[in-house]
């Protein structure tokens, strides 16, 4: 992330409705669905939205490891169907890859949110007046609303696993629960 560059909200995306029943779709790129396998979390994401797309693009992505823990999970999802694949336009975005092309064009053509960490499609899709949240914003959610526990440990187990997270949205994240810096 360059110095200085301003982070976005994060959990902005996901403050919609009223009540507790999940009224957002959202479009998902690889990242946080890795993420969230990775913590066996997926299912969180069923409670918080009311549906989730993924195009083929970014479930190719995802599963292009397919021994691995995350990549297991992400598959047994879509055949569940709690993930929904979908056929994302093949529009290519300048500076982007193919799946968060995908994603965030898919999400425009349908009206829904974006779920993403890779910076620069993020702004992509902030630009383009998409409501965009990512690993850390479904994890601060899902702790509000009580589906989690304590995210320190959820933040550092990422970390261990190779993710990076920058730190300045780290703490927002755990200031927005009340939980202190790691």
């Amino acid at each position: 992330m360059p110095p200085g560059a301003p982070e976005p909200p994060v959990s902005a995306a996901l403050e919609a409705g009223t009540g507790t029943a999940p009224v957002i779709v959202v479009v998902s790129d690889a990242g946080p669905l890795i993420a969230l396998g990775r913590l066996d979390l997926i299912d969180v994401l069923g409670e918080l939205f009311a549906q989730v797309q993924v195009p083929q693009e970014v479930i190719r992505e995802c599963l292009a490891r397919p021994g691995n823990a995350d990549a297991l999970r992400i598959r047994q999802a879509l055949d569940q169907g709690r993930l929904i694949a979908c056929q994302g336009p093949s529009q290519t975005l300048a500076g982007l890859d193919p799946g968060e092309s995908a994603v965030i064009v898919h999400a425009g053509v349908i009206g829904a949110a974006v779920l993403m960490d890779e910076r620069a499609g993020r702004q992509r899709a902030l630009a383009m007046g998409l409501r965009v949240t990512g690993t850390l914003g479904v994890l601060v959610r899902a702790r509000q609303r009580g589906l989690i526990g304590p995210i320190g440990p959820l933040v550092a187990a990422l970390r261990a696993s190779g993710q990076r997270l920058s730190q300045p949205v780290v703490l927002r994240a755990l200031a927005a629960v009340g939980e202190p810096a790691t």
